[in-house]
């Protein structure tokens, strides 16, 4: 029946048939109306369910979402900064037995990486050691890999050191700042023990163990069983932890503007670097380590580039390998072999090292002005360097120093008052003239302590002020690292300036106390003044300001020579002992190398033991006491005609017998022995043969004056005729004065020591050839007007005329 006006029509039954189910036409219309209308009839219950679906995904999608959304403006608005700061305070306590002091916020960084910010920082020194903290700095940025964290790993993306100042120390007990304690374990007590090779175990770092051994009151002890044990969990921890560092990756990490500070509290050194930039990289602790970077020191930008194998061998105390290189102005170097900062040998590998100026390096490095002005500019080195904590060794060294050469074995001791040194190298053509005025100048002042900034130097992170040099006088010598770098490059060997006479320049040694020698030289060539020295072996001993070369094998003007000298600096004046002896050299051009003596000639030996002391040169030479000897043969006395001088005065003719450089008396042997009291050396035994002459002699000469008085008495032994001459001045002796300076001395007849008993038939024929002149004609014609010896010869020539 039909519904009543107002009420509701009756729900229909469950529909559980298909589309024409419902009964009547008119549900069977519309169950087929869907198909008359060209398309499939929609599943009306599978849609449902995929909609219930992807609702529910999209609620938990959402849901997700705000709680990461959630959380990270939690962390934004509220991060954990309290515990961040706590955990990383308590984790170095823990690790270090440090303070670590964290006086800024904490707080999470997400670009350009998740990590953490800590600011306003610094560590505190290690227990027992006062003083400023070990470390501060203004921020450390920390950034890793979130997905990573989420995995339990730690990858570092970021590292960001930004103005750290370090405080490295060495206190008066010799303990260091950078020396971190090992963590200690719970186990309590530590023991130590012995194996089987004999070697100690420190079992967790504990030096000594818990034992106690007390006297009984009896004086007596029984034995007892002794029995100890050990906890060996904290090595597996250990193991865990190395094995979790190396895992760990890296990634960018940077010290942009940092210092440090160095004090060595046990010998008030103390050394500064500032404006620290530098960048490392590497995959993991265990993988290369990449660095590079600048630093300032000492007023120069060094700059470094380098990379280590492995980083993690150093955190364990393993050898690792290194390559590195270093820029600065004042030097170039480079690296690459094996370092090991624990190890009994540091370094151990090929080294190579050039400078456009030692001065300038020395200057820089030590801030000692090196004496002298000439020589030590460009220098290289390489070999293979072997480092110890004490000593530098340089095998197959090769050097070169002002186009000077040397290649062998050099090793340093850096410990002790000064450096020492151990050579052996074979030298080049060595030339000393450059150094010498080292030993006649003041010695070197300290450089200025001030920051100076290199040319070229426009890194904008870099703002120190820079000291300008003020402009030297064109004649003025380098007085800064500045003045020796604008330097031409390449040797600048100018030798010495020759004068006249010995130099009264005050001598200084203070170079002998620099350092410590112990050297075997072998050179080609050595130049020493104008003495010209061949092939040598030399040893060089320089100890406590005492040095002593020794000459075991001298080339020597055609001879060979062997002996020492000895230099003592540890005076109040510099004091020398010489021994020498040459055998078979060319005398002639040694006297006139060593004394510009130019009238002495021949091939002979000659020996020298003598010592002095003084303050310059001309006190030394003032002061020498000893002997010498000199034997010659095949020689010849030059600018002076002997054989012509006694046939002038047979002939009367007396004037014109002056040193001559074309004339010369040829002897085939002469010998003679000096006894030297200060500076003058005394000689009475002159023995000269030749064919025509025999010539005897005595005399003096003055070496501080470079005088010579000395007295030839030649006798003719043979006819003259040959030579022009008469044969009754056969057995004739007329002594012959040399005096005055000794490059060129006044030669002239001494007729006052003219024996009137000697050849009586070779005075009458003088005394022939004399007449017709009276005797103050002679005399002043012989050896002027107004002297004592002009005296002397007016009594001979009286009597030779009676």
């Amino acid at each position: 029946m039909p519904p009543r006006s107002g009420q509701r029509p009756p729900p229909a039954p469950p529909h559980l048939g298909g589309g024409g189910g419902g009964g009547g036409a008119g549900g069977g219309r519309g169950g087929d109306g869907g198909r008359s209308g060209g398309s499939a009839p929609r599943p009306a219950p599978q849609r449902r369910r995929r909609s219930v679906l992807s609702s529910a995904l999209a609620t938990i999608g959402v849901g997700l979402l705000v709680l990461v959304a959630t959380g990270f403006g939690v962390l934004l608005l509220a991060p954990p900064t309290d515990a961040i700061r706590e955990r990383a305070i308590a984790a170095v306590k823990a690790n270090t037995g440090r303070d670590l002091v964290i006086r800024g916020r904490a707080s999470l960084t997400f670009y350009p990486s998740f990590g953490v910010a800590l600011r306003d920082i610094e560590l505190s020194q290690p227990p027992g050691m006062t003083g400023t903290p070990f470390v501060t700095a203004e921020s450390v940025e920390v950034g890793v890999k979130l997905l990573a964290l989420l995995n339990r790993k730690v990858e570092l993306e970021r590292l960001v050191l930004k103005r750290p100042k370090f405080d490295l120390r060495i206190d008066a007990r010799g303990r260091s700042s950078w020396t971190f304690a090992a963590p200690r374990s719970d186990s309590g007590d530590r023991v130590r023990f012995a194996d089987a090779s004999g070697r100690k175990t420190l079992i967790d770092g504990l030096p000594n163990p818990p034992l106690t051994l007390a006297q009984s009151s009896s004086g007596t002890s029984n034995g007892r069983d002794l029995r100890s044990g050990f906890d060996a969990s904290g090595a597996e921890r250990s193991l865990e932890r190395l094995g979790a560092i190396e895992d760990i990756q890296l990634g960018d990490i940077r010290i942009v503007d940092g210092s440090v500070d160095f004090a060595d509290e046990r010998d008030g050194r103390r050394e500064t670097l500032t404006s620290i930039d530098v960048q490392l990289a590497a995959d993991r602790l265990n993988r290369p380590l990449t660095g590079k970077g600048d630093f300032d020191w000492n007023g120069e930008t060094i700059r470094f580039d380098g990379t280590l194998t492995s980083l993690a061998e150093i955190v364990a105390a393993k050898p690792a390998k290194l390559s590195a290189k270093l820029s600065a102005r004042p030097l170039e170097a480079s690296y690459a072999g094996a370092l090991d900062p624990t190890g009994a040998t540091r370094v151990d590998g090929t080294v190579k090292a050039a400078s456009p100026s030692l001065r300038a390096l020395v200057l820089w490095l030590g801030r000692e002005r090196l004496p002298g002005a000439e020589g030590l500019g460009a220098t290289t080195f390489s070999g293979r360097l072997t480092a110890t904590a004490s000593k530098l060794t340089l095998d197959n060294a090769d050097v070169s120093l002002d186009g000077v050469s040397a290649t062998g074995r050099i090793a340093a001791v850096i410990t002790g008052h000064r450096p020492s040194i151990d050579a052996d190298l074979k030298v080049s053509a060595l030339d000393l003239n450059p150094y010498l005025e080292a030993f006649t100048s003041a010695t070197g002042d300290r450089a200025p302590k001030t920051d100076r900034a290199g040319p070229g130097d426009a890194s904008p992170s870099r703002q120190r002020a820079a000291t300008p040099t003020p402009p030297s006088e064109p004649a003025a010598s380098p007085r800064s690292i500045e003045d020796l770098l604008r330097q031409p490059e390449g040797p600048r060997v100018k030798g010495y300036t020759k004068r006249d006479g010995w130099s009264d320049e005050a001598i200084d040694l203070a170079p002998l106390g620099l350092l410590d020698v112990n050297a075997r030289l072998s050179l080609a060539s050595l130049r020493v003044k104008d003495i010209a020295i061949g092939q040598s072996d030399i040893q060089l001993d320089l100890k406590d300001r005492v040095a002593r070369v020794t000459f075991d094998r001298v080339g020597l003007y055609g001879g060979n020579g062997r002996g020492y000298i000895t230099i003592e600096g540890n005076g109040d004046k510099p004091r020398i002992n010489t021994s020498l002896v040459a055998d078979g050299i060319a005398a002639g051009q040694f006297l006139a190398d060593a004394a510009d003596i130019r009238w002495l000639d021949g091939k002979g030996r000659v020996n020298v033991a003598v010592n002095g002391q003084g303050g310059s040169e001309r006190e030394i030479v003032a002061s020498l006491t000893g002997n010498a000897e000199v034997a010659m043969a095949d020689g010849a006395i030059t600018g002076i005609n002997l054989a012509r001088i006694i046939r002038a005065i047979s002939d009367g003719k007396l004037g014109g017998i002056d040193a001559q450089p074309s004339e010369k008396t040829d002897f085939s042997q002469m010998s003679a022995s000096f006894d030297i009291a200060n500076g003058i050396a005394t000689n009475k035994d002159l023995l000269l043969l030749s064919p025509l002459l025999r010539v005897t002699g005595e005399g003096k000469v003055m070496l501080p004056d470079r005088q010579i008085d000395y007295t030839m008495k030649p006798k003719v032994v043979a006819n003259l005729e040959g030579q022009g001459g008469n044969s009754a001045l056969s057995g004739i002796e007329i002594p012959v004065r040399i005096t005055g300076d000794w490059k060129k001395p006044r030669i002239a007849p001494d007729l006052s020591k003219v024996d009137l008993n000697q050849a009586s038939k070779a005075i009458e024929e003088i005394g022939r050839n004399l007449k017709g002149k009276n005797a103050d004609q002679i005399v002043d014609e012989l050896l002027g007007k107004d002297s004592n010896e002009a005296r002397k010869a007016k009594k001979f020539l009286d009597k030779l005329f009676r």
